[in-house]
């Protein structure tokens, strides 16, 4: 019987799978005793689907936690896949709001 992969190997595969695949990019990974969690957004269902077994097939993987949420893009700005999430807080820093070039400061 094969030794198992460490954590840490596990870990880099997924994140290198996962890269290789631009829109898969912007999934958070974790490794703890071969169990994966995966988080972050994805654009639809059938991606979230893809990206579950895309890792599920790595060896090594014992077993995958899902959070992955799905955003169609109503609360990110950006093309599908590869949107960037806007502020939780409504700051609107990410696009210059905050700079105090709007005339307030």
């Amino acid at each position: 019987m094969a030794a198992e992969r460490s954590d840490t190997l596990i870990g880099d595969e997924v994140v290198r799978t996962l890269g290789a695949e631009g829109r898969f990019s912007q999934v958070l990974v974790q490794v703890s005793e071969g169990h994966v969690t995966l988080s972050g957004d994805v654009p639809d269902a059938a991606t979230r689907r893809q990206v579950e077994a895309t890792v599920a097939a790595i060896e090594g993987v014992r077993g995958v936690r899902s959070h992955l949420n799905i955003d169609s893009g109503s609360h990110s700005f950006g093309p599908r896949g590869r949107a960037v999430r806007d502020d939780p807080d409504g700051d609107d820093a990410a696009h210059g709001g905050a700079t105090g070039q709007d005339g307030n400061g």
